[in-house]
């Protein structure tokens, strides 16, 4: 055989050799991705979406609490939970319960702490309302915080101010800054 005849049949056997390679080489597997609608990603990260789920609170076999909202998202660390459109009932020792309504809101999964924003209205079982631009409800001492601008109405008399901390039977209320009260419309 000539010399061309030998590098056409050496070409022939490396393709033939890399073909195979490439067809019956193992390949790592794709990764898994959740469908769109269900996975959001973000400078923190992907996170999970659920529409129109609950998230409750416990202890002791009793519900402290418990948020509905329109979409729940959940970051992958599982630290941060992103509430849209949410409702909630904050159910007090002495069989009572707070009703409380906000555009947003962030569950903090360790503390159990919540900070709420947008139109937040708070109507505890005894009739008293709570409004406010933005709040915080704090797990631990199960108080509530309100700041922004808020109003507080129990009966006839209702009570303004900078902000607010209130435990959630909303009998320790503390108003700070520009305090007035005005009850049976008097001053």
């Amino acid at each position: 055989m000539n010399r061309t005849a030998y590098l056409s049949f050496a070409c022939i056997i490396l393709l033939l050799a890399g073909g195979l390679y490439y067809f019956f080489r193992a390949e790592p597997p794709l990764p898994r991705k959740a469908p769109a609608s269900t996975q959001k990603t973000t400078s923190a990260g992907p996170t999970l979406t659920f529409a129109g789920s609950t998230v409750v609170e416990e202890k002791n076999g009793k519900k402290s609490w418990e948020l509905n909202a329109e979409s729940i998202e959940a970051d992958t660390t599982g630290n941060l939970v992103y509430l849209k459109k949410l409702n909630g009932t904050f159910y007090q020792e002495k069989g009572g319960k707070v009703d409380i309504v906000a555009q947003e809101g962030i569950l903090d999964t360790k503390t159990h702490d919540i900070m709420l924003q947008g139109d937040i209205k708070a109507t505890s079982s005894d009739g008293a309302v709570f409004t406010a631009p933005k709040g915080k409800y704090v797990n631990q001492t199960k108080f509530f915080y309100g700041s922004g601008g808020i109003r507080l109405t129990r009966g006839d008399t209702i009570i303004t101010g900078d902000s607010i901390d209130a435990d959630t039977e909303m009998e320790k209320v503390k108003v700070h800054g520009n305090a007035k009260a005005v009850t049976g419309g008097k001053n």
